[in-house]
């Protein structure tokens, strides 16, 4: 796919961002974006056992990198298992962490502001904290991975309210993962192990559901994440697939993204040119095709003017597609 037109949409594939590296411009098992000011964007790097390079990258909408902050550890500002981040209306940067189940914000330069959350399984307890997501009067939604719930809080931490429990039923849950909200307040969430996405009012009525377990189109198979745009469709990273699917406001299939990634990005391609070596063993590659393709896609995000950005966690950089809102096809006399 580079460019597909289905029902009215026409989706073309950007470009790629990023590249592999313990530090500095580049990422390592990234699992979450989110976008600032002027649409920068913050990278959400896990890190792994083998590499405690824990860390977020902040960078510009045009791949130039600003800093990095956070790092392996307990004490404040630092992380050991990151699985999500969000950001309020005030601009600040929420980030779960797993391990430590607790919640740490951050202000806009990625300064330690303060921390709220303790393990448990009780009303405001965490038990793996997997997805974030705000909604328009600055409640967070977290879904726990380990609770089988989704909970909502204040921005310092005081529970609200909760939905779901353990099970494949209606409204229940089974290691969510990814959340997101739509324009008019319904939660979406990557319901892991049941292999689907379900859509729920704000106070937690079950309204509906995205995808069936399988591999086929459409079908999903431990979906990680979820975003919905402006207008209403939905994208889901179906990490156990490699791809990701986008459905219709009514959970009718639309299209599916499998990864397009033909050029390096900018960081890969400074990369490429300052090391010849590595430039000739590419030459050598009888196909660079599943080079371009998704691994592991972990998290989708979009921004205001509708730019798709997906998160590889095993290829360690971003593939954005672009929703188009003017798209003609050209006319040819042949």
């Amino acid at each position: 796919m580079q460019t597909v037109t289905v029902k009215g949409r026409t989706f073309n594939y950007s470009h790629a961002i990023g590249k592999g590296s313990p530090g500095g411009a580049g990422f390592r098992n990234p699992v979450d974006l989110a976008f600032g000011e002027n649409d920068d964007i913050y990278v959400l790097s896990r890190g792994s056992e083998a590499e405690p390079c824990q860390r977020v990258t902040l960078l510009t909408a045009d791949e130039e990198f600003v800093k990095e902050f956070g790092g392996p550890g307990e004490e404040d500002g630092a992380f050991v298992w990151a699985t999500a981040l969000a950001i309020d209306s005030q601009g600040r940067l929420y980030l779960a962490d797993e391990w430590l189940n607790r919640v740490t914000i951050y202000d806009k330069d990625g300064n330690f502001l303060e921390k709220w959350g303790v393990p448990g399984a009780a009303p405001g307890q965490l038990n793996g904290p997997a997805g974030l997501a705000f909604d328009s009067e600055d409640n967070l939604y977290v879904t726990e991975n380990l609770n089988h719930r989704v909970q909502k809080f204040t921005q310092d931490g005081k529970p609200l309210a909760a939905f779901g429990s353990p099970g494949n039923g209606e409204g229940q849950l089974t290691r969510p993962w990814g959340i997101a909200l739509d324009a008019q307040g319904d939660v979406y969430v990557a319901d892991w192990y049941n292999h689907r996405v379900q859509k729920f009012s704000p106070d937690g009525k079950p309204l509906a559901v995205f995808g069936s377990p399988g591999s086929q189109p459409g079908e999903l198979n431990l979906p990680s994440d979820v975003a919905v745009d402006s207008a209403g469709d939905v994208y889901v990273t179906d990490w156990w697939n490699r791809k990701v699917e986008v459905y219709d406001r009514d959970g009718a299939r639309l299209t599916t993204f499998i990864g397009d990634a033909e050029h390096p990005s900018k960081w890969a391609q400074e990369f490429l040119d300052s090391n010849p070596d590595y430039q000739k063993a590419r030459l050598r590659a009888k196909s660079l095709e599943p080079e371009w393709r998704f691994n592991a896609p972990v998290a989708v995000e979009i921004t205001r003017d509708g730019l798709i950005h997906v998160v590889e966690d095993q290829r360690w950089r971003i593939q954005v597609y672009r929703k188009e809102r003017d798209w003609v096809d050209p006319q040819f006399n042949l």
